[in-house]
């Protein structure tokens, strides 16, 4: 590293990185030199091949804590990679981290600008911004804070529940938040899980008794998230526990089952069965208590029906119980919402809703699931079993009208209608129409391959978009297309996709993330970050981040969780943000303005003395309320007026 120097006193000083020929390829340094004496305000020019180098950085540190600058600018790469790197040598040797002024002379200039002297010329005006800037400079000053280790989970599918089970084990507090009055999510409705078909009650019954049984895992069902204000290390979160009108000590005896008059159809069972207005959604269900159905229950319409105090041996009927609202603080936040099946009957001509015996996967999994409506039996409307079924793969996907993209899971799961229905009726004929075929996995392949063996018919459609499902004359279902024969079969199954969860837009606005255009929560990183969202301290798993099968959730949902228990360590501090909006009392108004503006919930209003007032410890610098402010009384550390008006007018000059 070369230095020059003039015969100013020491207050200032320019470090110009070549980074190789990334930046000395396209600009001309000793230009650069020249203007930076000729301009002045510069009292040592330090000139580096690789400043983020090992070597250099100790040179770096070496010429700060030989020459005690009072400020130092740094023409280098964006400040995103490197500027907390120098701050902190910069600290080390004296200089506080609000003296150190990045101008990006890469990326924002030998990177874009391809002519050598306009990429000087332009060099040359990002470096007087900063000279300009750096005379208004003020200190900042680093605070931390104690992390809080424990955990809300929003959604208590699989990635929900591995995700708890993981932090748990670690010794974190979890709380896992969910909107049915069980955990469990999709997978609990199904019987066997594609492509090993292992049986799903069996995989899942042991998880959901270990987060019954653990003292760290606190589960609220049904409920619903309300408010999350905070950062990574220090959120707060209000939970509502809706009333289930059924205490705890519920042993879920079922004896209120049998006196309880009314009956509707359910939806866990895709309404093709019923449930009573006490129920419980499968045996063995977490929390164990039941539920009871207040739109149902006769007690709650004309209070006409009382039958299930009575039969209840444990006393746990309680038609007084009420919401209750519980406040936590927690360190992180894993969203594990899952995902939402699409409306088929919004595409008449598949025929759902109107033609009997068509069914979605969805519908089909109940019905082959020991704990459907049927006990596993698969049956027609009729109660007979069917002797033939046609799969239509695609239904309602890959067009602008429905879901414009593939899912990725609904081939293998159309694969299991053959594998089930040959379980029940080996001579069953099972015929699968599709266009492309998609198989994540070698495992998923060979489960195709076993279902051609055994005697499943695939015929490729090149239009899915034309098939037609209606009533034959002989009372079958006939499906009919553009490129094969019309078939006429007992039962019809469509193969639907993945959409984002119902209520995933109101949540991100809750949780302040950004929604990309299928509706899906942004991920911070495609590679290395996928499972972080855009907002640090809020993690994503499983159907809330993309469509997924039950294997990769789990493998989401555990990455996240290591990457919580790497970051919050017990006993360990994280450093606030320094760069935080302060407000001047003596000109705010009062408007509360700033308040409503602010995406981190920071600011509240002092009733007392009639002002907003910033809450440092949450606020994170964006500067949103500075911007609103009408008085000027908000101001951004280190982007005060001063500073900006100071670095446009360099770059304009």
């Amino acid at each position: 590293m070369e230095n020059s120097t003039d015969n100013k006193s020491e207050k200032t000083i320019l470090f110009l990185c070549k980074c190789g020929t990334n930046i000395a390829g396209s600009i001309d340094f000793d230009r650069i030199k020249k203007w930076v004496k000729s301009y002045g305000g510069i009292d040592i020019i330090a000139t580096g091949n690789l400043l983020c180098s090992p070597k250099e950085k100790e040179k770096f540190s070496q010429i700060l804590r030989t020459k005690k600058p009072d400020q130092v600018i740094i023409a280098a790469c964006t400040p995103k990679l490197h500027e907390k790197t120098f701050q902190e040598l910069a600290e080390k040797e004296g200089v506080n981290p609000g003296r150190i002024r990045f101008a990006n002379i890469r990326e924002q200039c030998a990177w874009v600008v391809k002519d050598r002297e306009k990429a000087t010329e332009k060099a040359i005006h990002l470096i007087r911004a900063a000279i300009r800037r750096s005379r208004f400079s003020e200190d900042l000053f680093r605070k931390t804070m104690k992390v809080n280790t424990d955990i809300l989970i929003i959604g208590g599918g699989i990635a929900g529940i591995q995700a708890a089970r993981a932090l748990a084990r670690s010794g974190r507090k979890v709380y896992l938040v969910e909107r049915e009055i069980s955990i469990g999510g999709f997978l609990i409705k199904c019987e066997e899980v594609a492509p090993n078909m292992e049986c799903a009650p069996c995989m899942l019954s042991p998880l959901l008794a270990e987060i019954r049984d653990s003292a760290s895992i606190e589960v609220f069902a049904p409920a619903m998230v309300e408010e999350v204000v905070g950062f990574f290390g220090n959120f707060k979160a209000r939970i509502r526990q809706r009333a289930r009108y059924v205490e705890n000590t519920c042993m879920a005896c079922e004896e209120c089952f049998e006196v309880c008059p009314v009956s509707v159809t359910s939806k866990y069972h895709h309404n093709l069965g019923n449930r009573k207005a006490v129920y419980t959604l499968f045996a063995g269900s977490v929390p164990g208590a039941a539920a009871i159905d207040r739109n149902a229950c006769l007690h709650f319409k004309d209070g006409s029906c009382d039958a299930c105090v009575a039969a209840c041996p444990y006393q746990s009927i309680n038609f007084e119980q009420e919401d209750s609202v519980k406040e936590v603080e927690v360190g992180a936040v894993i969203v594990a919402t899952g995902f939402s099946s699409p409306d088929l009957s919004a595409y008449p001509e598949l025929g759902y809703g109107a033609v009997e015996n068509v069914l979605s996967t969805g519908d089909f999994e109940r019905l082959a699931s020991t704990n459907g409506p049927t006990e596993g039996e698969i049956k027609l409307k009729s109660g007979e079993t069917p002797g033939s079924a046609v799969v239509i793969h695609c239904a309602g996907s890959l067009m602008q009208e429905g879901l414009p993209y593939c899912s990725t899971t609904c081939c293998t799961a159309a694969l299991k209608v053959g594998e089930l229905l040959r379980k029940q009726n080996s001579e069953a004929r099972v015929v699968n129409i599709h266009g492309d075929l998609v198989f994540n996995k070698p495992g998923e392949q060979k489960f195709f391959e076993k279902q051609k063996e055994e005697g499943t018919i695939f015929i490729r459609s090149q239009d899915l978009k034309a098939i037609k499902i209606t009533t034959a004359d002989s009372g079958k279902i006939l499906v009919e297309g553009k490129d094969f024969d019309r078939i006429e079969s007992d039962m019809v199954v469509l193969a639907s996709g993945m959409k984002p969860a119902k209520g995933t837009g109101a949540l991100s606005e809750l949780l302040n993330l950004s929604l990309d255009d299928l509706g899906y929560i942004v991920y911070d990183h495609e590679v290395l970050q996928q499972t972080r969202s855009s907002l640090d301290g809020i993690y994503l798993a499983g159907c809330a981040l993309m469509t997924c099968n039950a294997s990769t959730a789990v493998t989401q949902s555990v990455s996240a969780s290591g990457d919580i228990m790497s970051r919050l360590v017990p006993g360990n501090e994280i450093e606030l943000e320094m760069m935080t909006a302060v407000i001047d009392p003596e000109l705010c108004s009062g408007c509360k303005l700033c308040i409503s503006v602010c995406p981190f919930k920071a600011i509240v209003y002092n009733k007392e003395k009639k002002v907003s007032e910033v809450m440092e410890a949450i606020c994170r610098g964006c500067g949103t309320c500075s911007a609103a402010c009408p008085n000027g009384a908000s101001t951004a550390r280190n982007f005060t007026n001063h500073q900006i008006l100071a670095e446009i007018g360099g770059l304009l000059k």
